[in-house]
């Protein structure tokens, strides 16, 4: 059996876990103001313009007349943050409109 192979997938899998906890349970969901506080590349301006490159949530309901309302849009801070650190951050791309 290969002892490093079997530590390095332990490791793996204890990290996985670890982190979708993390991003899951103990997730901080922040506005665009506050999002620019933690990571000030991502200014308010630049949400503005390209917010929906980054993982966001935008809250929706109906009132009791059936009308459709929203929030501005929330950002999960613990998952921007694992992008930077992993690097998935520099492979972020424009949405192709139409």
């Amino acid at each position: 059996m290969d002892w490093k192979l079997l530590e390095a997938k332990i490791i793996a899998a204890v990290t996985k876990v670890a982190q979708q906890h993390y991003q899951v349970n103990e997730e901080r969901w922040l506005t665009a103001e506050q999002l620019s506080e933690y990571v000030g590349v991502f200014t308010k301006r630049w949400l503005q313009d390209h917010g929906d490159m980054l993982p966001r949530q935008q809250p929706t309901w109906k009132d009791k007349n059936g009308v459709e309302h929203s929030t501005s849009y929330l950002y999960p801070l613990h998952q921007i943050q694992a992008m930077i650190a992993d690097g998935r951050i520099k492979e972020l791309r424009e949405k192709n409109i139409g």
